[in-house]
């Protein structure tokens, strides 16, 4: 099951040169049912040059039907923008999940929360507690504390890591679960470690902010080979990962791995 996981766009679907939105809406691609669809809405790296970049961590998630927000960026007019771009309309989908409560992923959740006031806000219960302390909480808010399931086929490895109160989210998909994250400050390997030994999914890819900026090499390669053992088979680290660590992670996971920035669209089966 875990080896079934890959990105298409490497040549196994019909856009075999797709590798931003745009890109791929343009040709007219066609992927699977079962296919897990990242995009990514706001980056400090750049796929797609009609989009801004900045630092922050924002995408798009679009598993059988079920569409979700995760994280809202730094700035929340380039965030609209992006949005706009990329022809995404935040009213039309139930639910924000936000990672946890730094600047440069919540930056959005005023405007989302305006145009939609029924989205339902998947909080870290850290973040929410402080919200509900300044009366800013949105409304159909969700704290999660605990590895628990939110609907459909997400998941959150809840907020109560030692390290800091960060949660993920987990897709339970037919070919292997994918884990995505908004800075990983808890640590890639733990969160990975909750969500196969708490939720029972096992991760075959992650996607997102790693926070490896001043890791040193023993450690990244001593990281690599541990998600390696657990199953991950592809990695897409982008925002706080840091450079040195991306360019690690690209060699150590070779083909598994998958360049972000803003307007890529990943496809996952």
């Amino acid at each position: 099951m875990k080896h079934a996981v890959r990105l298409t766009g490497l040549g196994l679907l019909l856009c075999l040169s797709a590798t931003t939105f745009g890109e791929w809406a343009s040709q007219g691609c066609v992927s699977p049912e079962n296919a897990v669809h990242v995009t990514i809405i706001y980056d400090n790296y750049q796929a797609d040059a009609r989009l801004g970049t900045d630092w922050g961590f924002a995408c798009l998630v679009e598993y059988k039907g079920n569409r979700l927000l995760f994280d809202a960026g730094r700035k929340a007019e380039l965030y609209r923008q992006n949005v706009e771009v990329l022809e995404i309309n935040p009213a039309e989908i139930p639910s924000l999940f936000i990672s946890h409560e730094h600047g440069d992923h919540t930056a959005g959740i005023p405007w989302i929360t305006e145009i939609n006031p029924a989205v339902t806000c998947y909080l870290p219960s850290a973040y929410a507690a402080q919200l509900k302390a300044s009366n800013k909480l949105p409304p159909n808010s969700k704290a999660i504390a605990e590895p628990t399931h939110l609907y459909g086929p997400y998941y959150s490895t809840g907020d109560s890591f030692e390290a800091f109160h960060e949660q993920g989210l987990v897709i339970n998909a037919e070919a292997g679960g994918v884990l995505i994250t908004g800075c990983g400050h808890p640590g890639v390997v733990e969160m990975v470690e909750v969500a196969e030994k708490e939720l029972g999914i096992e991760i075959v890819a992650v996607i997102g902010g790693l926070h490896l900026l001043q890791t040193p090499e023993a450690r990244l390669e001593e990281i690599a080979e541990t998600l390696k053992k657990m199953g991950v088979r592809q990695v897409c680290p982008t925002h706080c990962t840091g450079d040195k660590a991306i360019a690690f992670l690209k060699e150590a996971f070779g083909e598994g791995y998958i360049a972000g920035g803003t307007g890529k669209h990943i496809i996952l089966e």
